[in-house]
């Protein structure tokens, strides 16, 4: 007995301890749910010991009626509460009176209603098959302990037929001789009784349970469950059996809302991911207009540099006007024929200080850009140049030859957007 107790209190710690952790620890994993249930069937009891004699098929078995309260932790186990009604029924009817017997039984009727609640926990056992496809059929194997709470009632009818002779008193038998020698008193008894009793009791229960989900809401399912009796006294049975079917409904959202939570998450994601490819965007343009701006600002600062170099190369041939042959270079903006301010002014000084001489006039283009682009480019600043010179007192006979020859020398910068003047002769004054 006190063996027993001490299990029974081990298994419970166990149960509990087990039970609460998994609990407390599913909160981050997967989607908890609660359901509901409610199940209905028939029972039957083995070991009571008001056995059944000459009694209607009936009374072997009894309805079953309950329902409870699950909480699914995680796709393999739940864990909850659950209650049964039901009650067990007995009777006798003996075929024939044992007439040897002071009192003899000719009826009995012994009926048990029991209220069993349970704490339970159940494993998904085709969670654990790897191959598994079927996600809308499970068959959960639970079991836990529980209570019952048990109140009974007997009720029998007893006869007795006595006969009393000579001072004795004996059931009447066949042997049974009257005679007129003796007194005799025949005496016919008809006994009712009526008992009530109790019995509470705690059990074990192991439950097989094939379960299938109509919707994600709904599931319908059939149950099998055998309740073992521990320390049974009095006339409680040794084990409950319940054969139930089931219908549960499970607090879960529905797909059109599981859809839209998705999609919700999935949009929220995606725009989040936009927001940051919208700022590396921005990011990437103003990195862009920056180096475009630097790009701008360097190549300034080249021409300004081939400027002052054009400017050191005048000066010199301004300078060396003895030489044999003197040369000035006029350059270009890229893709354009016309000069500005500084360089048309640089032209007409030069024009001032060679006034008469007789020139040639050599025009060119980058390479950037087509043949016959860069070649109608390299005519129209020639012709620029011309004009200017004109301008400045030259005439057409001090400035030939004039040549135009695109792209042929293959300079793809700022050197070669440019008109070469070469002074071929200096007038006589101009020696001296």
């Amino acid at each position: 007995m006190n063996h027993l107790k001490i299990l029974l209190r081990a298994w419970l710690a166990v149960l509990f301890a087990v039970t609460f952790h998994l609990a407390s620890s599913a909160q981050t994993q997967h989607n908890p749910y609660w359901s509901v249930y409610t199940q209905g069937g028939l029972s039957w009891t083995k070991g009571a010991w008001f056995e059944n004699v000459n009694a209607k098929q009936s009374y072997g078995l009894s309805p079953a009626l309950g329902g409870g309260v699950d909480y699914t932790i995680r796709p393999w186990l739940r864990a909850g509460v659950e209650y049964i009604w039901s009650d067990y029924r007995r009777e006798q009817r003996p075929a024939a009176l044992d007439a040897g017997s002071f009192l003899g039984k000719a009826y009995g009727r012994y009926k048990a209603n029991y209220h069993n609640a349970k704490l339970g926990v159940g494993l998904n056992i085709l969670e654990f098959w790897p191959a598994r496809e079927a996600r809308w059929l499970n068959v959960w194997a639970g079991t836990g302990v529980g209570y019952s709470f048990g109140r009974a009632n007997e009720y029998s009818l007893w006869f007795e037929n006595t006969v009393s002779q000579n001072g004795q008193v004996r059931p009447i038998t066949a042997d049974i001789v009257i005679d007129n020698a003796s007194a005799t008193t025949i005496t016919g008894r008809v006994r009712s009784t009526n008992r009530k009793e109790a019995f509470n009791r705690c059990f074990i229960p192991a439950s097989l349970h094939v379960e299938a989900d109509v919707n994600p809401q709904l599931t319908v399912g059939l149950k099998g469950e055998c309740d073992w009796i521990l320390n049974r006294r009095f006339t409680a049975p040794k084990n409950y059996l319940f054969a139930l079917a089931t219908v549960r409904y499970n607090f879960v959202p529905g797909k059109a809302k599981v859809l839209k939570q998705r999609y919700e998450g999935e949009m929220s994601a995606l725009n989040s991911r936009l927001a940051d490819l919208s700022k590396d965007a921005a990011a990437a343009r103003e990195q862009a207009e920056r180096s475009e701006k630097e790009r701008l600002q360097l190549q300034e600062e080249v021409a300004e540099l081939h400027r002052a170099l054009a400017d050191c190369e005048n000066e010199a041939a301004v300078t060396h006007a003895g030489d044999e042959r003197i040369t000035y270079v006029v350059f270009f903006s890229h893709n354009s024929s016309y000069l500005d301010a500084d360089e048309a002014e640089r032209l007409h000084a030069f024009a001032q200080a060679f006034r008469g001489c007789r020139l040639s006039l050599l025009a060119e283009a980058s390479t950037p850009g087509s043949r016959e682009y860069n070649q109608a480019l390299s005519e129209r600043r020639l012709a620029r140049v011309i004009d200017l010179l004109k301008g400045d007192g030259f005439s057409l006979d001090d400035l030939v030859p004039g040549y135009a020859i695109g792209e042929q020398n293959g300079i793809d910068t700022a050197e070669g957007r440019r008109v070469t003047i070469t002074v071929e002769s200096i007038q006589n004054d101009k020696n001296q």
